[in-house]
């Protein structure tokens, strides 16, 4: 074979596990971009279960449950990263509190979360490039029809609106998407006008916006539904509800995982849970609405994903215990996500973030 082989080009991706003592905590991989191949690199072993990965330029910020029940355990720690290199920048833990997903806004002055478990979203300055400790504090109320999931205020999901005036929320428990006012400070106010519900028992789990801003595109876990909106400043006017998977060939139950659109915005992508699948759906361009058009198996529970260089489906599978790459192909006949046989097992991988290079 020689002296010398070929280089590869690779792109890093986070992976966030619960597992076990020994295996729980942030796995580094590398993704071949010209075959989908994943190679593990690192493993940095943590005490609590990271639920949650964002990232804004060189940090990567993630949510720990509390595990112990300490007032220094959970909530939002901040990474800086650098391909393989992973270093503790900063930490807010807010009495123990569990956040479920984070934003940090464009500039990174402001990083925002979301507590499951208390109802609550929650505001925290950025301080020489460090997250410091929760400034703002508001309660989400209400419920909705399921008794079980729905019997209070769940937010659950957090980013901003394409036109990054307001701060958007997901609420499974109310089946609301709030919307909030960004005022001085990056203090946030509720937007009742612009505040809207989906349908009842849906359980809205997160909001994506087609990459023009035109449409979004809300995640409902419950029905396994996505509803479709077109959104133009502040305003969501309703277009389509959609099933996430092939009801008629399947009768188990099934939750609704992740969801994902292409660069381009004419794909768009969701995982199921029960039927552990990804759905691929056809984009209209002008309307926003969505045509079912391919169905791939995947391990057990796929309840993350993440779409790399607009080619490789990464998929984070929690009860199956692996990540599988899947590759997106335009034009083939027989399909548009194709399995490229590559895999790795990880003890109950829940989150997942693309890293930064080539």
């Amino acid at each position: 074979m020689g002296l010398f082989f070929k280089k590869r080009k690779v792109k890093p991706i986070f992976v966030g596990s619960y597992g076990n003592d020994l295996t729980r905590g942030i796995y580094v991989f590398h993704i071949d971009i010209d075959n989908g191949e994943i190679l593990k690199k690192k493993f940095y072993k943590s005490l609590a279960n990271p639920i949650a990965i964002s990232k804004r330029e060189r940090f990567i910020y993630v949510c720990y449950k509390n595990n112990t029940g300490r007032p220094t355990d959970g909530g939002l720690w901040q990474y800086a990263s650098m391909d393989l290199q992973f270093g503790l920048a900063g930490k807010s833990t807010d009495h123990g509190k569990t956040y479920v997903d984070s934003y940090v806004n464009e500039d990174r002055t402001y990083a925002y979360a979301v507590d499951y478990y208390n109802s609550e979203v929650v505001v925290i300055p950025i301080l020489k490039q460090k997250i410091v400790k929760v400034v703002q504090t508001i309660k989400h109320q209400g419920s909705s029809v399921d008794e079980k999931r729905q019997n209070e205020a769940h937010p659950c999901f957090i980013d901003a609106t394409p036109d990054q005036k307001w701060i958007v929320v997901c609420d499974l428990g109310t089946d609301e998407i709030v919307l909030y006012d960004i005022g001085e400070k990056g203090r946030l106010q509720r937007n009742d006008e612009l505040t809207f519900k989906v349908k009842p028992g849906s359980g809205p789990k997160k909001i994506i916006f087609s990459p023009d801003g035109q449409f979004a595109y809300v995640l409902s876990e419950l029905t396994s539904e996505i509803h479709v909106y077109r959104y133009e400043d502040g305003v969501f006017t309703f277009v389509q509800t959609v099933k996430t998977y092939p009801t008629d060939e399947y009768i188990g139950q099934n939750t609704a995982g992740d969801i994902l659109i292409n660069e381009k915005g004419d794909y768009l992508f969701v995982s199921n849970c029960g039927h552990d699948s990804v759905t691929t759906f056809e984009v209209d361009l002008t309307t926003g609405m969505l045509t079912a058009v391919d169905n791939t198996d995947t391990d057990e529970k796929p309840v993350s994903m993440i779409l790399v260089i607009d080619k490789y489906i990464v998929v984070a599978s929690q009860k199956g215990g692996s990540i599988e790459s899947f590759e997106v192909r335009r034009g083939e006949s027989k399909g548009v996500l194709f399995e490229t046989h590559f895999s790795y097992m990880v003890s109950e991988p829940v989150c997942l973030i693309e890293g930064r290079g080539v």
